[in-house]
């Protein structure tokens, strides 16, 4: 089987040879052929369809230009005294470049949607195999942690060996964590809506965080504007992605540096925004970041951002991600003010 770079070769041969076996008859043909040239003209249509199918939006541009460049000295040494004919050979010129600009974005955008089938059937398939490791592992998980932790009650603290049974429960208590990360996102999310206390919740999270924050030396700041009323969200699930947030964003941010909270109101949606004064994120891995399992961390499962956009979209909202100026990154969790849920994504 042809390699993608033969058969990308061989389109772009194919395409150049259509052209230059169009453009050298119409060129040497005599100018008052005019039932020649016309069909010639129209012959033209064809390697562009092929390169807007074939290369999509660039490919066929390049080559819908090159084309009018070749048959624009044949318009301008036509017949000047038949303006008809020359502004038939302008308006064909002009059909040339729209052709290609429409067939190329049709062409692009499948691609796109075809990709993104492509991607959610491979996050059905891993989804449905996380999930059903994580569940295998969830109950010894448990049994090992609650065996160690008893043992570790009957332990004195200079014994020898309290340190590794420590070791053992922290290591425990971590990859349960993860089980959880991984069950969260693997299940269907089943919101419960109720009137929300947001700037309550936001405290209630600035709370959890707060030992994460002392223990990395960063600084809490909250920014909490009035949001007029109660919005009807899962108070659980908007806590759990807030949390995932910050805790990413104390992670993200260097010893004596700031992570700001925010709240407010915009329009008919909430912002719920947390912004930190860590390295940044690449812009080529700002779409990788939002996958499940991509993680930058040692000992990050990559799935605290995936988890926050799940919520988020469970919602009808959704998560953005922009610079922090002069440095960080803010993550903005965007929800509906009002409104209609999906019961389950």
């Amino acid at each position: 089987m042809p390699s993608p770079g033969l058969k990308l070769a061989i389109k772009l041969a194919l395409v150049a040879a259509l052209v230059a076996g169009i453009s050298i008859p119409i060129h040497r043909q005599p100018q008052d052929q005019l039932l020649e040239h016309v069909i010639f003209r129209d012959l033209y249509f064809l390697p562009i369809i092929l390169a807007a199918f074939w290369l999509g939006l660039r490919g066929g541009l390049a080559v819908s230009l090159t084309i009018s460049l070749i048959f624009l000295p044949i318009v301008l040494q036509g017949h000047p005294e038949i303006p008809a004919r020359q502004a038939a050979d302008l308006m064909a010129m002009g059909l040339f470049n729209v052709i290609a600009l429409v067939l190329g974005l049709m062409r692009d955008r499948q691609r796109r949607q075809q990709e993104q089938a492509r991607k959610a059937e491979a996050l059905a398939a891993v989804g449905q195999a996380v999930a059903s490791v994580a569940h295998d592992m969830k109950t010894p998980l448990m049994a090992i942690g609650g065996f160690s932790t008893q043992v570790r009650r009957l332990m004195e603290e200079n014994h020898p060996a309290a340190h590794k049974l420590d070791t053992v429960i922290s290591q425990t208590a971590r990859l349960e964590s993860m089980v959880r990360g991984m069950l969260d996102f693997a299940r269907p999310l089943e919101l419960h809506p109720a009137p929300v206390d947001l700037a309550g919740l936001v405290n209630e999270c600035l709370e959890v965080a707060g030992p994460l924050a002392a223990q990395r030396e960063v600084e809490l700041e909250r920014d909490l504007r009035p949001v007029p009323g109660q919005p009807r969200l899962d108070p659980y699930r908007v806590q759990q992605a807030l949390l995932n947030l910050i805790t990413n964003a104390l992670q993200a941010s260097p010893p004596g540096g700031r992570v700001r909270v925010g709240l407010r109101k915009q329009g008919r949606e909430i912002w719920l925004e947390v912004l930190d004064q860590g390295e940044g994120i690449p812009p080529e891995q700002r779409e990788q970041i939002q996958s499940p399992f991509f993680t930058t961390k040692k000992e990050g499962t990559g799935l605290g951002l995936p988890i926050a956009k799940k919520i988020a979209e469970a919602h009808g909202g959704r998560l953005e991600m922009s610079d922090n100026h002069p440095q960080g990154m803010v993550f903005r969790l965007v929800l509906p003010a009002g409104g209609q849920m999906p019961p389950k994504v």
